[in-house]
Formats: C-alpha cells, sequence, structure tokens
C-alpha cells in the first residue's frame, strides 16, 4: 500500500505537489478565515465579550455610552481580524519555507494537514449557525487535508533537501 501511495505521488510530481500543496492551504486558509470573520458576527462575540468584561471588572453597564460601546466592540473585532492576519502570515511562513525544501517546514505542514482534518471533522458536527455552506466546506476539507498530509508524509525525502546518507 505505501509503494502505491508513493508510486501515485511520484508520478504526480513531488515539485509539483508541493506547490499545488501550498496553494491549496492558502486557499482554505483564506477560507477558514473568512468563515471565522463570519462567525464572529453572525454570534456577536466582540460584544459579549465587552458585556462579560464589564460585568466582571464591576462596570455598569447602563453607563457605557452607545458610542463608546461601538469603540470598545470595535476594537476587541479589530483585535480578533489582528490575530487572524498573524496567524495567516505564521501559516505563510512555513509554506514559504516548504517550497524551499526545509525539513522542519515539512513537520509544520504535515501537523498542519493532519490538525485540519481533525478540526473539519469536528465543525461538522458542531451547531455554530453558518448554514450548509459550512458543513459542505468541511465534507470536502475532510478528505483534502488528509490526501495532502499522505502526500507530503509519503514525499519526505523526495521533497526536502535532505541529503541521503548511505
Amino acid at each position: 500500500m505505501k509503494q502505491k501511495l508513493h508510486d501515485h505521488f511520484v508520478k504526480f510530481g513531488p515539485r509539483r505537489f508541493v506547490v499545488t500543496t501550498v496553494l491549496i492551504l492558502i486557499l482554505t486558509d483564506l477560507l477558514n478565515g473568512y468563515y471565522l470573520k463570519l462567525y464572529w458576527m453572525a454570534k456577536n462575540v466582540s460584544e459579549s465579550l465587552v458585556i462579560t468584561g464589564l460585568k466582571r471588572g464591576g462596570g455598569v453597564l447602563e453607563e457605557i455610552t452607545p458610542s463608546t460601546m461601538r469603540e470598545m466592540t470595535g476594537f476587541v473585532d479589530n483585535s480578533f481580524y489582528f490575530f487572524l492576519f498573524v496567524i495567516l502570515v505564521n501559516n505563510l511562513f512555513f509554506y514559504f519555507f516548504y517550497l524551499r525544501q526545509k525539513l522542519w517546514a515539512q513537520g509544520f505542514v504535515l501537523f498542519y494537514t493532519l490538525s485540519a482534518a481533525f478540526f473539519s471533522i469536528t465543525f461538522i458536527f458542531d451547531d455554530v449557525d453558518l448554514g450548509f455552506a459550512w458543513m459542505l466546506y468541511n465534507i470536502l476539507t475532510i478528505p483534502l487535508y488528509l490526501y495532502l498530509f499522505l502526500g507530503v508524509k509519503v514525499l519526505k525525502h523526495e521533497t526536502t533537501s535532505l541529503v541521503s546518507e548511505k
């Protein structure tokens, strides 16, 4: 079985597989960020966080003006969007070095694809009110992430700058 997988991925072309993998992962990262933003807005998470913070801090919600509440929720929203941006930049860093055949970056891509497949499974059963498109997206990404995981794992030596020692 392992030899058949190896032959399949070698036939696809190790370099072409790496480039395709990076492009797919960038696309899925952008789609995941988009859906997280939709979820954030649909659940009005920023307002919930501000209200919870005010209550815990001993503040009185009725004393907060609507403009102050907008500023506070805007700050929380922007913090969340910045967090998404930092995650994307982090992933792009590792993707870039995976393209440059670095083993440590390949390890990140390997772990990322496996954990993304696992999270896609959990998101199918999680009711986040994002509709059928979100569920279908997660159903489709499970085999995609698993395929990428297998390819990265099987082509370890063909896609890194490892010097084979004999």
